[in-house]
């Protein structure tokens, strides 16, 4: 199941990451969330090498879901390295290879973009009229049937790292086109046509790999991505663009602040 926020654009506190006893989500995304909640954990150190990760009765227990989603999640971090197996005795941590891992904030979303255009390259994939996905047009009906598409893939040393898909309404398409400098975020191609974003709302989810993406983001068909449904708009809530990011959960890694409670 996604989860959704809104917030105004303006910078805000970080805050760490942290192996907790937070329920992860259903299907796909239920899978996904515990395998980035663990690997977040080896990355970060939360859970040292050598270490033992906690048994597959309490993740079950501690997360409301069952052995076999534990297990995909170990086969996974299993396949990259990152665990071993010690039939009888139990799971434990492997030292971590030196491989980036970026963290993206959507609670501080300016700062978080500009730290990846100033530490990935960006290839345009594609750059024209397109139809929009019914599950865009769904979430912002004001981009109609057909809008500008921007796609562009971020690599770092070489890696491809996330892969996102802007729509845009076509008068503001058409201006951005000409001015469509590679590495350089939507949202700040749009400052500088004098519509900077004001506020932006998104939806987290999980998605399998089609073949198209698992090409692109060069990983297994089927393999688990986060996806973040983004909605630029201005000061009076006109729209400027849809952005659509799928992104590779062993080098991007997701942070959002929750809202707190009254």
């Amino acid at each position: 199941m996604a989860s959704k926020s809104r917030h105004r654009i303006s910078p805000s506190p970080r805050r760490g990451a942290a192996l907790t006893s937070r329920r992860v989500d259903k299907g796909v995304a239920r899978y996904y969330r515990l395998y980035e909640l663990l690997s977040t954990a080896l990355q970060d150190g939360t859970i040292t090498a050598g270490s033992a990760l906690p048994s597959e009765p309490e993740l079950c227990v501690r997360h409301g879901i069952s052995r076999t989603t534990v297990r995909r999640a170990f086969d996974r971090l299993e396949h990259e390295g990152r665990i071993v197996r010690r039939r009888g005795s139990g799971t434990y941590a492997r030292a971590q290879r030196g491989v980036s891992r970026f963290c993206f904030e959507l609670h501080a979303l300016p700062e978080t973009l500009a730290a990846l255009q100033s530490s990935t390259t960006t290839t345009t994939l594609r750059s024209n009229p397109a139809p929009v996905p019914a599950a865009l047009r769904a979430i912002a009906a004001e981009l109609g049937s057909t809008a500008y598409q921007l796609q562009r893939l971020r690599r770092s040393h070489g890696e491809p790292l996330l892969l996102t898909t802007a729509y845009l309404p076509e008068p503001i398409g058409h201006r951005l086109r000409r001015s469509n400098r590679s590495g350089v975020s939507v949202m700040a191609m749009l400052r500088r046509l004098g519509q900077p974003t004001a506020a932006v709302r998104y939806s987290v989810g999980a998605v399998p790999a089609d073949a198209d993406v698992a090409r692109a983001l060069d990983v297994p068909l089927g393999s688990p991505l986060l996806r973040v449904r983004s909605v630029l708009t201005d000061d009076a809530g006109g729209l400027r663009a849809v952005l659509e990011s799928l992104c590779r959960s062993d080098r991007l890694q997701f942070k959002m602040l929750e809202p707190k409670r009254g």
